[in-house]
């Protein structure tokens, strides 16, 4: 399922994995809006998402995963190293990979301008 993500000053499209029962309590709720908190480079929001299934977890994930944080009930974009990553990229916890930014390198200076507080909107697209 093809996703648009807005912030201030820009959008970037996203694609989530359709097969998963995560992106299914997702859709449910699109659109989405929250305020962003930033984790190094790892931008989260906070949902009323409520989805407590661990399906494709992992802490260890790569630049444009986007995910769902059970315990935050959050979504993450995440486009570089967090606090705790060493070679890896770590979240916080295991996540539930759900799906990818798109042409993740032409954003990443953007994704790092972005400022805490800030709004966020996710939408099908």
């Amino acid at each position: 399922m093809k996703i648009k993500i807005k912030f201030k000053d820009f959008e970037l499209e996203g694609e989530l994995y359709d097969e998963l029962e995560t992106v299914k309590a997702i859709k449910e709720k699109l659109p989405i809006k929250g305020l962003v908190n930033r984790w190094g480079d790892e931008i989260y929001f906070e949902t009323d998402v409520i989805f407590d299934k661990e399906e494709n977890s992992k802490e260890i994930v790569e630049i444009g995963d986007i995910a769902y944080w059970i315990p935050g009930r959050a979504i993450c974009l995440f486009f570089g190293k967090t606090p705790i990553s060493d070679e890896y990229i770590r979240a916080a916890s295991a996540v539930n990979i759900i799906g990818k930014i798109k042409d993740i390198d032409k954003y990443i200076n953007k994704l790092k301008s972005v400022k805490e507080g800030e709004e966020i909107i996710i939408e099908e697209g």
